[in-house]
Parts: C-alpha cells; structure tokens; sequence
C-alpha cells in the first residue's frame, strides 16, 4: 500500500466521514471486519437477536406486518428459533408494489425515509425505504467486501457500468470526494459500440486502475471483443463482477484477456451486497450481520445444503421499512463445510436467474437491458411488470402488465 493510500484510508476517509455526519459507517466497517471471523454459531446468535429485535419492531410499527401476523395468529415472542421463523409467509415483490407505505415503520422521522428503488432487471420494479443508518452499515459492509478483492479505500476503480445513477451528482463536495478517496473512472456500458469499447480499453491503459468493478456481461463482451481484435488491455489487480450472473465460461474468458482474477459479488438494490467470493473462490460469503438469508424450498420449508432453492432474504438492519423473507427473484444453493478463508460467514455455491442480455439497435449498437430496465421499467411504478422481446434488430416487442396506479 502506498503513502497516499495510507493517508486516504487512515486520514482522509474518517475525517470526511466525520465532517459529513457519516460516522456510522465507521463503527460499522470496524464491527463488520471483526464478527466477519466469528464462529458460525456466534454469528447466528448475533442474527437471532437482530431478528428478534426487527419482528417487535415491525409488529409494533408496520401497520401491514401487523396484518400480516395476525392473520396467521402469530405474534413475535412465539418466534424462538429459525425453524419457527420459517413458518412466517414469505414476502413477494407484489406485496412491496402494493403496501409500501404501509409496510414503513409509523412515525418514523420523515427526513430519515430515504426513498430507494430497484433497477428493474427482473422486470418487476419498486421503490422503498431506507433509514440513514441503513444507508452507512450498506457502504461499510460494500469497504469490507471491496477488501476481499484487493480494493481499498483511495485505490484508482474504473466502473464498466450501465447505470449513470449511481455516479454521484457533479457538486463540487462529490468532486473532491473522488480525487482524494473515491478516485472512480466511470465507463458507461448503457450501450455499445465497437468505437466506444476502444476508448474504454484507451481510457483504463491512462487511468490505471487497481480493481475494475463491471456488470458481468458487459466485462464479458469487452472481453470478447478485445480477444477478438487481439488487444493487450491494461491489467488490473483484479475485477470485481456483479449485477448479473457470472457464467463460469465467462470468468474464464475474462481472466485469461484480463491476467487477473475474477472475483463475483452478488447483490440487489433493495438490501446492497449480499454475498461476495474472497481470495479462495470457494462459494460467495454472506453478509450475515445485517441480513438473514434462506435458501428455501417451494413450500418456505429450508432447502438442505447443496439443493438449490428460491433465495429469501430477511434485512435485519432496515427498521425504516422492514423486509422480512423477501423472495428475491434468484435462486441458490448453499455451499457445504467451511472456507480456508478462517471467515464464519455462510457461503452460497451459487446463484441463479438473473441473466440479462443487449439488444441491438438499428445502426448495430448493443443497448444494455440493465440499462433499459433501469431507465424504461424502473423510472415508472405504475407498470407492474415489463418484458422486453426483439426479433431484428432496432425494433422491440414491450410486454406490460398492469400495475395498481396504471395509466395509459
């Protein structure tokens, strides 16, 4: 590491967190780098009282939990282990489209509803509710796992990204923010052309990153278009994949154009990083401290390791607006035993289901769907569910369904 890095992650990061009332993100990196090496039951008794704590909370406050309960004649306190929790219904996308203001907590301070959605890449939108708390233990929990990848705080990344959103708003604070500790080059894969990918592979050779952060297809596609046209690109410590599922052909590609390793995170809007491979890439650790996560058979019943299930996924840290066995639209499998790693955390052997594709546009462009899902889906609520369907190039097929505040 060198002198700046040392100063930005020791110096710079915590003075700036302090001076922007962002301090909980502090005490969380340090509680998230120490409990991430707890022994497994350590780490299930933390998520038991973490759950136990949101239940009354939601029961208490969530007038559509509250519902929700007393229809099935439950009340918190019968919740005593997770066998009981796993009879509770499972929440569904419908349900946050529906009820979302009635599932926020009732009196919960108006400046601390942070509304949030989703980039819509299942096809299925919402918006939601984030206390700021929340906001700070999901940037700490997103430092740790960068750590795993080789990524520090003050190193250079290049994002190969199709969503413009999550670049900070140009202010002359987020500018300085990136030149001293963020230090992010961001490359927008909303579409592509063989022109723009040659400047990508221009502007990473002059910027240099340490980690490259990229959704999985669009890393696979400037891959394949480097190999094709047989480019040295720069290479980088490592790549950081995510947003889509990393298919193994595709790591392989990756890796061997790149001379890096490829590490996989996978994650959602609703509840941030949810699980991330380490320097062993034996299955992905959850981020068990702030979420409970099951792998769940069609009937809600647990799926036994190595079984692969619908993926529920509980954010015990969001008291804003509770969510409480999320199907989250993936599927997975757990993976067995423990990681040479020495980390506690529960490992998935994989993940399944997200899979999204480029069309292509008339003059030969390939149009991220992440990109459309985002900008045409998301942007709009009253849709309930949208599929995009193309058969030639330049001309796309919307399938829509209806939602609750649907208008022509």
């Amino acid at each position: 590491m060198s002198v700046y890095q040392r100063i930005a992650r020791r110096v710079l990061y915590p003075a700036m967190a302090w001076r922007s009332g962002e301090s909980a993100q502090l005490r969380y990196l340090r509680e998230f780098e120490q409990s991430q090496y707890l022994p497994l039951a350590e780490l299930q008794a933390l998520q038991t009282e973490r759950l136990r704590a949101l239940l009354d909370h939601a029961y208490r406050r969530c007038p559509f939990y509250r519902e929700r309960f007393d229809a099935i004649g439950v009340v918190p306190s019968d919740i005593r282990t997770l066998d009981d929790f796993a009879g509770l219904p499972i929440l569904e996308k419908q349900d946050i489209q529906n009820h979302r203001d009635r599932m926020a907590a009732r009196d919960w301070p108006a400046r601390d509803l942070i509304p949030n959605q989703t980039g819509g890449s299942t096809g299925t939108p919402l918006s939601f509710f984030l206390s700021r708390d929340r906001q700070h233990s999901r940037h700490a929990a997103t430092l740790r796992h960068n750590r795993w990848a080789g990524w520090e705080v003050g190193h250079k990344v290049a994002l190969i990204w199709g969503a413009p959103r999550d670049v900070p708003v140009p202010t002359w604070r987020n500018r300085l923010r990136n030149l001293l500790i963020d230090r992010q080059l961001f490359l927008d894969t909303g579409h592509l052309t063989e022109a723009k990918m040659d400047g990508f592979d221009a502007a990473l050779k002059r910027f240099r990153p340490r980690v490259i952060l990229a959704y999985a297809r669009s890393a696979t596609m400037f891959a394949r278009y480097l190999k094709s046209r047989g480019r040295t690109p720069f290479q980088p410590h490592a790549i950081v994949t995510s947003a889509e599922v990393l298919e193994s052909a595709d790591r392989r590609l990756i890796e061997e154009v790149f001379g890096c390793q490829v590490f996989n995170r996978y994650g959602c809007r609703e509840v941030s990083v949810i699980a991330s491979e380490c320097d062993r890439h034996d299955g992905l650790h959850v981020m068990a401290e702030g979420l409970l996560v099951e792998v769940a058979r069609a009937d809600g019943s647990p799926a036994p390791a190595g079984e692969t299930g619908n993926l529920l996924v509980t954010d015990l840290l969001n008291p804003a607006m509770p969510l409480i066995r999320y199907r989250i639209g993936d599927r997975g499998a757990w993976q067995e035993g423990s990681c040479a790693c020495g980390r506690g955390l529960p490992r998935l052997r994989q993940v399944a289901g997200r899979v999204t594709d480029f069309l292509v546009g008339r003059d030969g462009r390939l149009v991220s769907g992440v990109f459309l899902a985002t900008y045409l889906v998301a942007q709009r609520p009253s849709l309930g569910q949208v599929q995009m369907l193309q058969d030639e190039p330049g001309q796309v097929l919307f399938r829509v369904k209806r939602g609750d505040r649907f208008q022509a």
